[in-house]
């Protein structure tokens, strides 16, 4: 749940007022809507430790991927 709150702070330092108040903040609070809403009944009963694991996949694939980028020297 720290993402309800980090994502939106980060949005607001990312992005000037004219871009965070249309389109962004729209797009980003139909796409939690319809992730929100829609989840838990295509996955069933097991829905909040499938949206737990995947998250934690997720975070792993960035870390990882951030891990590897450090690692190669610039060209």
């Amino acid at each position: 749940m720290g993402v309800v709150g980090v994502v939106p702070a980060l949005m607001v330092v990312a992005f000037p007022p004219a871009v965070r108040f249309t389109g962004l903040s729209f797009s980003y609070n139909v796409s939690c809507a319809l992730f929100g809403g829609l989840t838990p009944p295509l996955i069933g009963p097991l829905a909040p430790a499938h949206c737990v694991a995947l998250a934690a996949l997720a975070g792993m694939a960035v870390a990882l991927s951030q891990w590897r980028a450090q690692r190669t020297p610039p060209a």
